[in-house]
């Protein structure tokens, strides 16, 4: 079993898995929906009373499976509980990479970005002509960078903890901090760019940071809170335990509380003064409410990035946007390699390109049926219904171990008995509500008033985006249902293999 060559070196992958894509092209974007400012204050209740719980008893699942000798997340855990364990382990290990599948094609737009920032395609161009570009790149291009981004995954996986993992961490998550606070402070410093009477980043600072305070009394924006701070900083995904799993000696709270910290410094604090504030500067904020959204930084940042800074500023931040996905795709990988490890025998490395192959496979239906919504379907499948369950899963086996005597134990600092009333109770209420919340969700988000429908005899007023309204309207498209079928059967194979193993 490989050990980690340094806790530097463990902390910042730790720090590389959870940071990731939706910290600066999903937050923003997510607070200005949800209330500005006051978006933050549910945010911050979130992360508190759920996100940094959970961390820590994920971490500490591993350094309980670690005695055992174990590495894979469905062995670390069936030492702990046997089946029940084994399944919460491998509901992990099918979340990460499910959601690896189409993740890894969102990575190789960043590199495709990065390699067209470098040849100047961008130059010269006007925004509906990058906008009309972004759209023959994902129909011609993408499928290309999303096969090379594997490629240069499956190379690091192949090169093991501390040879591939250890190391793209070690050296890309100081550039990348370092290359997002530039970018960051350089954007506080436009100010007014005179392009137009509401062009300046303080405007767009502004709408994102200051605070609609009616937003806190709706549920759907603690609920969207929950949800943004479970995906970004990475829990129910295998990957704290897998990583605790191979420390030679760390401290649970420390590195727990350290990768929180950074994670949500890059997501509010970088993410937040970079893309909204610099379209704003540019655009100003009508652009910004018309064209609200992930693509935004796709279809918008290349033409603001060359105007302000010309080449040399798109290929710096679409390398910063890689490096935030392939440390998260790495922690994915590792999950999946050492599963089949602890399946099939073997060092992880032996079965990096099997990993590979398959997720190919898995996330192909997803790139086929981009434009009808099948990436959003996997989104949605593992993202909002199975993740959580696998946080939860996390959050019971925690329970019923030793879990808080080795949390305490293996902290150097005194830890308060308030932390167990919360991990015990107020995490696990969070997570049944985003979970609920998410199938039953109504329409605007206004769970007032569908109360209030319903107990005057009317009819629950569902939101579009609710989970079987969603998925009954999805699965009308040949290639969601393709994509579906083949998440189910992928399901299916890994319950197969642990058949196969006992």
């Amino acid at each position: 079993m490989e050990h980690w060559g340094s806790r530097l070196g463990a902390l910042l992958a730790l720090i590389g898995g959870a940071i990731g894509l939706g910290n600066f092209l999903r937050f923003p974007f997510q607070a200005a929906k949800w209330g500005g400012g006051a978006f933050l204050v549910p945010y911050g209740v979130a992360l508190v009373v759920v996100g940094l719980p959970l961390v820590w008893a994920e971490i500490t699942l591993g350094r309980l499976g670690a005695q055992f000798q174990k590495q894979s997340a469905p062995t670390l855990l069936a030492s702990l509980k046997g089946k029940k364990g084994w399944y919460v382990g491998l509901l992990s290990v099918y979340v990460s990479l499910g959601i690896g599948a189409y993740y890894a094609y969102l990575m190789g737009w960043t590199l495709g970005y990065a390699y067209h920032g470098i040849i100047g395609t961008f130059e010269s161009k006007s925004l509906e002509e990058i906008v009309s570009f972004h759209a023959q790149f994902v129909r011609k291009e993408a499928w290309f960078f999303w096969i090379f981004s594997w490629i240069i995954t499956a190379y690091i996986l192949y090169r093991g903890l501390q040879g591939g993992v250890e190391k793209i961490n070690l050296y890309g998550m100081p550039l990348l901090f370092l290359s997002a606070l530039a970018i960051a402070i350089g954007t506080v410093a436009l100010g007014e760019t005179g392009r137009c009477p509401d062009c300046s980043s303080w405007a767009g600072i502004q709408y994102l940071y200051v605070p609609q305070w009616k937003a806190l009394l709706q549920p759907a924006v603690w609920l969207a809170a929950t949800g943004q701070v479970l995906f970004s900083i990475g829990v129910g995904f295998g990957m704290y335990p897998v990583y605790a799993a191979s420390w030679k000696k760390g401290d649970i709270v420390k590195e727990g509380s350290t990768t929180v910290l950074a994670n949500t410094f890059a997501e509010v604090v970088l993410g937040g003064l970079i893309v909204i504030p610099l379209v704003t500067a540019f655009l100003g904020l009508g652009a910004v409410q018309k064209r609200a959204g992930f693509s935004m930084g796709f279809e918008v940042m290349p033409y603001v990035l060359t105007e302000w800074g010309g080449r040399a500023l798109v290929v710096i931040w679409y390398i910063l946007l890689f490096l935030t996905a392939i440390t998260s795709l790495i922690a994915m990988g590792w999950v999946g390699v050492t599963w089949l490890a602890g399946v099939l025998g073997g060092s992880p490395q032996k079965w990096t390109w099997a990993i590979v192959g398959l997720e190919i496979v898995l996330g192909a239906p997803s790139i086929a049926g981009y434009e009808v919504g099948t990436l959003d379907l996997y989104d949605q499948w593992l993202g909002s219904i199975f993740l959580v369950i696998a946080a939860m899963g996390h959050w019971y086996l925690f329970q019923r171990s030793r879990g808080w005597q080795v949390l305490v134990s293996e902290s150097y600092l005194p830890f308060p008995g308030l932390w167990h009333w919360i991990l015990r109770w107020v995490t696990p209420i969070f997570l049944a509500a985003l979970f609920v919340g998410s199938i039953v969700q109504p329409q605007d988000g206004d769970w007032i008033g569908a109360i209030k429908a319903i107990s005057t005899g009317k009819e629950w007023p569902w939101a579009q985006e609710a989970l079987p309204l969603w998925l009954s309207h999805s699965l009308k498209e040949t290639w969601n249902q393709v994509g579906l079928l083949l998440l189910s059967v992928f399901a299916g194979l890994m319950l197969f293999l642990r058949q196969k193993r006992n």
